[in-house]
């Protein structure tokens, strides 16, 4: 297999979005995008699996604008591993409502963290992708998974997966015995192509039926790379059926490496998973609203 990096394609201009479909609430929140910024001033971490977007801030408000989105979540991307520092800065220049979710170094002080909380980080992300291909033993994996867990619960943050599927199914049991909230990236991330089936996604369905578990239903372009691309609809909609109240929509942008995605397509097929529109509300603007707490003072 080629170490090479992925070759990030360039941003479908933002006039040929397509533009929403269906009646778009007040204050609906994408919970899932990245930011970049100049190479001279946020290098990218060693071992980035892809090159540097041709995306800004700017890029992202034109396309928030087009497609009503008016709240929005920053998760740190893996190009720039625990530095934290581009997505911050540029918090404060985006044009939405802001939260974020951080990768965090093993050790972290609390005046850190207390800055942090401060600027909307309301989560930290675990990267099971990168610690599955560094060989990190299961029992390992867990040590890291409980102590992000406490961690989070100790601030009021909860914690993100960015998982392979057959590794978020490795956990299921112990992710079922977190005492604080919890989200998994794209719909469980269960592939075809690792040799899942439809009996490990209704194991997974059970978990998402538990309390504390929340399920972002983005990328399903990544669900689908195997060539399936009615899967990613079908996980959708047991999803949102098992769990309308812990569910969040996000874009994934800038969909690395293809960029050229049609975003706006992206959002319509939330209208395909969910025709009803106080559901689709809810995923929208209540779930985000509760979960990366939109409703506290001051930011």
């Amino acid at each position: 297999m080629s170490d090479a990096p992925w070759i990030c394609e360039s941003l479908l201009p933002v006039e040929n979005l397509s533009r929403p479909q269906f009646p778009m609430p007040r204050l609906a929140c994408d919970t899932h995008m990245h930011v970049f910024g100049p190479a001279a001033m946020y290098p990218r971490a060693a071992g980035a699996k892809y090159t540097l977007p041709s995306s800004s801030a700017e890029d992202y408000a034109a396309v928030a604008k087009a497609l009503q989105i008016e709240r929005v979540v920053l998760v740190q991307p893996s190009f720039y591993g625990t530095d934290n520092s581009c997505l911050l800065n540029l918090m404060g220049e985006m044009r939405q409502r802001c939260r974020a979710v951080v990768f965090l170094p093993d050790r972290v002080p609390a005046s850190l963290i207390d800055d942090f909380q401060r600027r909307g980080v309301r989560g930290v992300r675990l990267d099971f992708f990168k610690a599955d291909a560094a060989g990190l033993k299961r029992v390992d994996q867990i040590t890291l998974l409980n102590r992000t867990a406490r961690l989070a619960k100790d601030v009021g943050w909860h914690v993100e997966l960015y998982s392979p599927g057959r590794v978020t199914f490795d956990l299921l049991e112990h992710l079922g015995q977190l005492d604080v909230e919890f989200s998994i990236n794209h719909m469980g991330y269960m592939t075809r192509a690792e040799g899942l089936k439809e009996e490990h996604f209704r194991r997974f369905l059970a978990l998402v039926m538990s309390r504390r578990c929340w399920v972002k239903l983005t990328g399903p372009y990544r669900v689908a790379k195997d060539g399936v691309n009615e899967l990613p609809d079908w996980m959708a909609r047991e999803l949102i059926a098992a769990a309308p109240d812990r569910m969040l929509w996000g874009t994934d942008w800038p969909h690395i490496p293809s960029c050229g995605l049609d975003t706006g397509k992206l959002l319509n097929r939330l209208a395909l998973w969910c025709p009803d529109e106080s559901t689709r509300n809810r995923i929208l603007v209540d779930n985000p609203s509760r979960l990366y707490q939109f409703g506290t003072a001051g930011i």
